[in-house]
């Protein structure tokens, strides 16, 4: 039987992603979340919440943003600025004054805090400052693919127990998806090139 994202031109779907984590687990198949099925409801239960907890693990490189911080008009003590929190932000990697860029070893300053309403803001003494952050990407055509891999082995570990009580393959797929987020790190690493001190023949010479 053909994959469902085939049959729609291409474009795979969060079924697709459960479907290719039920097959991790021997676990059927379903042609759609909104089945009233137990393993359609397991699927809805754990998809959302099991992507964005992938998401915020870590600095998928798709998944990161850098915008301009809106300051708010709140004010907090022991902060010179008060920023807006971005509305589909998993995970904020820094705060960065206007003009530079993100450097993972030197970060400035900053903190979260809930103010009025259970709205959260950041808070800082970086003026002008810009967020480097991971948002909340929901269209699977951007997932990168060990992405992919990541989230339906993670959805395979997540649906092993309530669908099939065998904790060997809870096992197996959740060394799957240590495997991908290993992998990512690695890639990732290999796309950025990290700032090098220059060090000249000169100075190499007179090291001896």
């Amino acid at each position: 039987m053909h994959p469902s994202f085939l049959l729609q031109g291409g474009n795979m779907t969060p079924t697709d992603i459960c479907n290719m984590a039920l097959s991790l687990i021997n676990g059927g198949r379903i042609y759609g979340l909104d089945e009233e099925t137990e393993t359609a409801r397991q699927c809805r239960l754990h998809y959302d919440a099991t992507r964005k907890m992938l998401l915020s693990q870590y600095e998928w490189n798709f998944a990161r943003k850098r915008e301009e911080c809106v300051l708010s008009e709140h004010k907090l003590a022991g902060y010179e600025f008060v920023y807006a929190y971005p509305e589909k932000c998993i995970r904020i990697l820094g705060v960065i004054p206007k003009g530079e860029r993100f450097k993972a070893e030197s970060q400035k300053e900053y903190d979260v805090f809930t103010i009025d309403d259970n709205t959260k803001y950041i808070v800082s003494d970086v003026p002008l400052a810009y967020i480097d952050y991971v948002y909340d990407v929901q269209d699977i055509d951007v997932f990168s693919p060990v992405f992919v891999q990541a989230l339906k082995s993670k959805m395979g570990a997540e649906l092993a127990m309530p669908l099939t009580g065998n904790s060997g393959l809870f096992d197996q797929c959740y060394k799957l998806y240590q495997a991908a987020t290993q992998e990512a790190k690695s890639l990732s690493a290999k796309e950025r090139r990290q700032d090098m001190p220059y060090i000249s023949n000169y100075v190499k010479a007179r090291s001896w």
